[in-house]
């Protein structure tokens, strides 16, 4: 089998040592329900440069103008050259509508499959209203779930055909992922190993907690990308959602 004692171990970056700042420099109202003439323009700050930008979870951009948008809360995110994020809303309003929309969510708890829920509320003069998730269809029905943690689009629409969009996030919820009874076999297996991360070995060692809870986080974003690890060994989709679900729980001795 082989081993891993060439692997050069990448430095973690920090990102709260020249944190990134997003600010929103204008936006523009979209002029009524059917029309997308809405814009939003942010500029950035910190980090290091290049920035790159994202409006609602898509393809990044390095503008930070983003324009064709209709009504509804928009998600802009900022990323800088080292990978280091940041998030704001904005929300352009509906000229002449009163229709508007808020929503509930409940945490995903399961790590393995999906169990979170939005539960959305829309209030107006032309009821009755239909709601979509994402690019699916719309339908009398407000509630969504089997969801994963992350950020939904959720378009609501009246009877006179108005439309708006709500960026609806849904947290990550303690999945219980224990250390003893998941993680622990598979770092055991495949990362605290003779000629790798063990004692005489690569450092740190993974044989100890400590390094390994110390080193969470970067255990997390190297077996996500497949580097870790790196020696033709490999593990399974489920093992790195695993590893995952453990170290967004808080990496803790369980």
């Amino acid at each position: 089998m082989g081993r891993c004692t060439n692997h050069v171990e990448v430095a973690a970056v920090d990102c709260g040592a020249n944190p990134v700042v997003l600010s929103v420099e204008s936006k523009t109202n979209p002029t009524s329900c059917e029309s997308f003439d809405g814009a939003i323009t942010v500029t950035a700050s910190g980090g290091e440069t290049p920035y790159q930008y994202s409006i609602n979870g898509g393809t990044f951009q390095s503008s930070g103008a983003f324009s064709g948008l209709g009504g509804g809360t928009f998600t802009i995110t900022l990323q800088d050259s080292k990978g280091c994020d940041t998030q704001t809303e904005v929300t352009l309003a509906i000229q002449n509508s009163d229709l508007a929309a808020t929503y509930h969510s409940t945490a995903d708890s399961e790590c393995l499959s999906n169990n979170g829920k939005i539960m959305v509320n829309a209030t107006g003069s032309h009821s009755p209203f239909q709601f979509k998730i994402g690019s699916g269809s719309f339908s009398t029905d407000s509630v969504f779930s089997e969801l994963g943690e992350g950020i939904y689009r959720i378009t609501v629409k009246d009877s006179e055909g108005c439309s708006l969009t709500v960026n609806a996030t849904v947290a990550h919820g303690n999945t219980g992922i224990s250390w003893t009874g998941n993680i622990k076999a598979i770092i055991d297996a495949n990362c605290a190993v003779s000629g790798c991360h063990v004692s005489g070995g690569q450092s740190p060692n993974f044989s100890s907690f400590a390094n390994v809870q110390k080193n969470a986080s970067e255990i997390k974003a190297r077996t996500a990308s497949r580097s870790m690890p790196p020696d033709g060994r490999s593990i399974t989709q489920e093992q790195i959602n695993l590893i995952s679900c453990w170290v967004t729980d808080g990496a803790v001795n369980n």
